[in-house]
């Protein structure tokens, strides 16, 4: 398929919207694989929101698309697809319950910061060339991205009375 045109910010802002709608989209088609592996209670409650969330960041992605007037549809992530296939290699692999535990937080903080970056990114764009409702949609779905890292890091590193994913990974 050829290649679209990038001769405007505009361009690019559109793109990366129906990129990172793509990337949402394949990772809402692992989360229940990855919930089904993991065995932390409080790791199966960040990925069972995740898919909350994920199923919300389309939508918004959507609403996106709509004030861009595009189709969200019609783009590969390819970063996305990458990712997805090592989330799928850590479910495929068998071993102590709290190693996998960990990797998973791994695959679903990696995930999180390429959110972090793309939607950072397009947030920028879409100042720059006056979207503003895109902007704050970008904003928004940025900030709850942040929020799912430190939950997960909160999960891996445990707190004040409890050990973490982590911590018990290593005593095995």
């Amino acid at each position: 398929m050829p290649s679209s045109a990038l001769n405007s910010l505009r361009d690019l802002l559109i793109e990366q919207t129906r990129d990172l709608h793509n990337a949402e989209t394949q990772y809402r088609g692992i989360l229940p694989t990855m919930l089904e592996s993991a065995t932390d209670e409080e790791l199966r409650k960040e990925l069972t929101d995740a898919i909350e969330l994920t199923d919300a960041n389309i939508s918004w992605l959507e609403h996106a698309c709509t004030h861009l007037n595009v189709e969200p549809t019609g783009v590969t992530c390819e970063a996305m697809r990458g990712l997805i296939r090592e989330a799928r290699e850590t479910v495929a692999k068998y071993g102590d319950p709290y190693v996998i535990d960990a990797a998973l937080i791994a695959n679903a903080q990696r995930v999180a910061h390429y959110q972090i970056a793309g939607y950072g990114t397009a947030r920028q764009f879409a100042k720059v060339i006056g979207e503003d409702r895109v902007a704050d949609i970008f904003g928004d779905l940025v900030r709850l991205a942040g929020n799912v890292d430190q939950r997960l890091s909160k999960v891996a590193t445990g707190g004040w009375f409890a050990r973490g994913v982590n911590q018990r990974a290593e005593t095995v």
